[in-house]
């Protein structure tokens, strides 16, 4: 069948070279191969615009990180000195806390005197925020530490002193009587 089939088209050979497609043919066929160009430029162009804004948002999310990092990791004295003092404060008020038990006027007292230092040293923060090298801040913040040191040591000294002073004041009216 091969053989009948090339002969036949040997034999009419002028005959496929005379005509020619018609032009709707061939522009229906360059329609579709500009679509498919299109197509496959388009996919490149998504493809490239995805890295990019993949890229850009990275970008965006670790500046963000590194500006809103809390600037007392910026400097290491700093740091050491919150370390040092909040664990300071910690032990200072875990031995308050019991005494104060008796005297919730003062516990009250206190609690605002931690809340009001604590917003002190917050802004304190964002003004390092803005100027990280300003000594007066770290200077400050270091002072607020000790501030809240003073408040509670002079607390336990007061509760200390009014304990002792009590169970005195107990014995005396037992030998009284």
């Amino acid at each position: 069948m091969k053989d009948r089939l090339e002969e036949f088209v040997s034999n009419h050979r002028q005959d496929f070279d005379l005509l020619e497609p018609d032009a709707r043919l061939w522009a229906g066929i360059e329609k579709k191969l500009d679509k498919s160009r299109k197509r496959r430029l388009g996919f490149y162009i998504s493809r490239v615009a995805a890295v990019v804004a993949i890229f850009m948002l990275s970008f965006a999310i670790q500046k963000y990180y590194f500006n809103h990092k809390n600037p007392v990791d910026k400097i290491p004295e700093l740091q050491e000195a919150e370390s040092y003092y909040s664990g300071l404060i910690d032990q200072k008020l875990k031995e308050v806390r019991p005494m104060l038990a008796e005297f919730p006027d003062i516990q009250q007292e206190l609690d605002g005197d931690m809340k009001e230092l604590d917003s002190v040293y917050s802004s304190l923060k964002e003004d390092l925020k803005d100027n990280v090298s300003n000594q007066q801040v770290i200077e400050a913040m270091i002072e607020n530490y000790r501030t809240r040191i003073d408040i509670l040591e002079e607390m336990l000294q007061f509760l200390d002193k009014d304990k002792e002073e009590i169970p005195a004041n107990q014995n005396k009216s037992e030998y009284e009587l």
